[in-house]
């Protein structure tokens, strides 16, 4: 538990420096781009935390064609993972198109096809159902759901992406403390046996308490665009439903690893296990963090 924590104590950190030096950048208008859209120069955002977003995604395909591994489908992991970091980094680079989006289908189409020809050239007919259907759900688990949780950034700012990741991670700080403590009940012992009701209720009770506290903290540095227009009670209930549906996003993580026989995707984070098992929570609970933004600002 001692591991856990220090190490809990030095992503936070991490992240909460990461999220400084991307504001603070984004003020100072740094990097600019050369020609933006409509022709005219303009800051490029969020660069640090997308070259963060690609390691993370790169890491997360590799253990999940892991798992993939262990019941049989050997996924390719070149292309899975270039796919999954072109999909789940695209808000990034959209901000160097000149039009409404639209190249996101083509990066979609051209991320179908690379999976079907590394299929065909390498694979030929064998398994080819089961290989290109894992392919895909692993592009779209960690691509599209990355590139929501980027959206939320390029959207919002990054005090509104922060407020959404102290919601998720605190609901699981708070639900494993709790429910290690007092935890009788489980919710669901053949996905997750450690997660439990009293766990849960913990949970989602820390995740209120500290969005309160941090929105409360940086009130005066808030921006227009950012998530200045929510009142705490707004905030509070943010935090319990995005915090809920983080620990549904880890019971469906948790499925994965039951199938393949393993207690965690992989050892690259001292006493939690693996990439995914730090960022499952956030993946499956941006989408619902997005239309909660857009309604309660």
């Amino acid at each position: 538990m001692l591991k856990r924590i220090l190490v809990g104590a030095i992503l936070i950190a991490f992240v909460g420096g990461l999220g400084w030096l991307d504001w603070h950048l984004e003020r100072l208008g740094w990097p600019r781009l050369a020609v933006g859209p409509g022709g005219q120069a303009g800051p490029l955002r969020a660069l640090p935390l997308t070259c963060l977003m690609l390691l993370l995604i790169a890491a997360g395909y590799l253990e999940y064609a892991r798992m993939a591994a262990a019941v049989g489908i050997a996924v390719p992991k070149l292309v899975g993972t270039l796919g999954a970091m072109m999909v789940g980094t695209w808000p990034f680079w959209r901000q160097m198109t000149d039009t409404a989006g639209t190249e996101l289908l083509a990066v979609m189409a051209v991320v179908v096809m690379g999976v079907f020809a590394a299929q065909v050239s390498g694979y030929r007919a064998a398994d080819a159902i089961r290989r290109i259907g894992a392919t895909l759900g692993g592009i779209c688990y960690l691509g599209i759901c990355s590139a929501v949780v980027l959206e939320i950034r390029m959207i919002f700012g990054v005090a509104a992406l922060i407020l959404f990741l102290v919601s998720v991670k605190f609901a699981d700080i708070g639900a494993y403390f709790t429910g290690t403590a007092i935890g009788r009940h489980k919710i669901a012992p053949s996905l997750s046996p450690g997660k439990s009701w009293e766990g849960l209720v913990g949970g989602l009770a820390l995740a209120a308490g500290a969005a309160v506290v941090f929105v409360a903290a940086i009130e005066p540095l808030l921006a227009p665009h950012d998530i200045a227009g929510m009142s705490l009670a707004s905030v509070a209930a943010f935090a319990v439903v995005v915090g809920l549906f983080g620990q549904a996003a880890d019971m469906c993580e948790s499925a994965l690893k039951r199938d393949a026989g393993t207690k965690d995707a992989g050892q690259a984070v001292p006493g939690f296990g693996g990439v995914l098992d730090v960022i499952d929570s956030p993946l499956l609970a941006a989408p619902v963090a997005l239309v909660l933004l857009a309604w309660l600002r």
